[in-house]
């Protein structure tokens, strides 16, 4: 016997798309994905812009740009940030390395529709082998 498969049904969800990007002369300033994520919540995506601001780029900052990107992510600079993304909108930060490339971090909350597609199926009982004694 067959059983019918039911769909499931689409879900809307909330979150928070968080991209880096590089600008570079070599490129003509056309960017360059670094880092691309959908992220649960606001706190998860700046923490992740402070991290990156932290361990990636201090070799190649300028000692302008490493005042400023320290300043944001340990002097508390990434609170208006969190503050932007709990009211629903957008926030950013943008540093100029040497040789005039720039790096960009971009967070938009987002709504999507989620869909799955696999359908519900019940599980299949197992079969059962008889052996005759």
């Amino acid at each position: 016997m067959r059983t019918p498969l039911t769909p499931l049904p689409p879900v809307v969800e909330r979150g928070y798309r968080f991209e880096a990007l590089r600008y570079g002369p070599a490129t003509g300033f056309v960017p360059e994905p670094i880092d691309l994520r959908i992220m649960a919540t606001p706190q998860e995506a700046v923490r992740a812009i402070r991290a990156q601001l932290r361990a990636n780029h201090p070799f190649g900052l300028t000692p302008h740009e490493l005042i400023r990107a320290h300043h944001w992510a340990d002097q508390g600079g990434w609170v208006q940030a969190l503050g932007a993304l709990h009211r629903g909108e957008p926030c950013g930060f943008t540093l100029v390395l040497r040789g005039g490339q720039h790096i960009e971090w971009h967070v938009r909350p987002l709504t999507y529709v989620s869909l799955d597609a696999r359908p519900h199926r019940p599980p299949a009982p197992c079969p059962v082998t008889l052996k005759s004694a």
